[in-house]
């Protein structure tokens, strides 16, 4: 979640008390709808901050899944039988694919492998005389199951979190339009009573980082400041 989305939704959970413990000061204006509207934005906001950071760490954990299984399926099943095809099968036509992919991970990389298990398929007989276990092909193939998977789960999860990401976004801007309908309603209600209005003020601002500025959402006009004017000032000069 972002720093500014962050800070709208602590705005709206500090503006739910705030009506709740002044009720009785707030009758003067209907605040069912919004007081409703409020709820729900803030369970919405929740909702959609606990996927994205669920999905963001499946992110990450199928991602360094990923890198592991690679290693292990490089290095105990790809590699020998790459080296086999470079000193026993160059002149086949499945000899390209027979060889290392090169900086390729992912789904590039699970097409490249399946390509290899392929092409090792057609020469099975001459890997198995130069080395490789009998059942090298069902190894190559139990490890490329578990790494297709893993990029299956990846790809799952980041579709969720964009959701997610988008979801956020849209509540940003949720909240902060029931903020300003809330900040009308409250000071409709509690004109003439400066010290809550100035309380209402802090539980509304919506502080863009911790300690420091803080956008507000007040409906109330801004009057200008008129800047004073400065009087010339004239430099006499004495003659000698």
């Amino acid at each position: 979640m972002q720093t500014i989305q962050n800070a709208v939704l602590s705005a709206l959970q500090r503006a739910k008390p705030f009506l709740e413990e002044n009720a009785a000061q707030l009758t003067s204006v209907d605040l069912t709808g919004a007081r409703k509207r409020l709820d729900d934005i803030v369970a919405s906001f929740m909702t959609h901050a606990l996927e994205q950071d669920a999905n963001d760490r499946g992110v990450k954990g199928e991602s360094a899944k990923q890198r592991q299984l690679r290693i292990t399926l490089t290095a105990d099943v790809m590699r020998p039988i790459a080296e086999v095809a470079r000193r026993n099968l160059r002149t086949t036509p499945e000899f390209k694919a027979l060889q290392m992919p090169r900086d390729v991970t992912g789904p590039a990389f699970v097409a490249s492998a399946k390509g290899m298990a392929e092409a090792a398929t057609i020469h099975k007989d001459t890997l198995i005389e130069r080395g490789l276990p009998a059942d090298f092909l069902d190894q190559f193939q139990t490890a490329l199951t578990k790494l297709e998977d893993s990029v299956s789960e990846r790809e799952k999860s980041r579709t969720l979190r964009m959701g997610a990401t988008k979801g956020l976004a849209f509540q940003e801007k949720e909240g902060r339009s029931t903020l300003k309908v809330l900040d009308a309603l409250v000071r409709r209600a509690l004109r003439g009573n400066e010290a809550l209005l100035a309380t209402w003020a802090g539980a509304r601002a919506i502080h863009r980082r911790p300690g420091g500025g803080s956008t507000t959402t007040s409906t109330a006009p801004v009057t200008p400041v008129e800047t004073p004017k400065t009087a010339p000032t004239t430099t006499l000069v004495t003659a000698a």
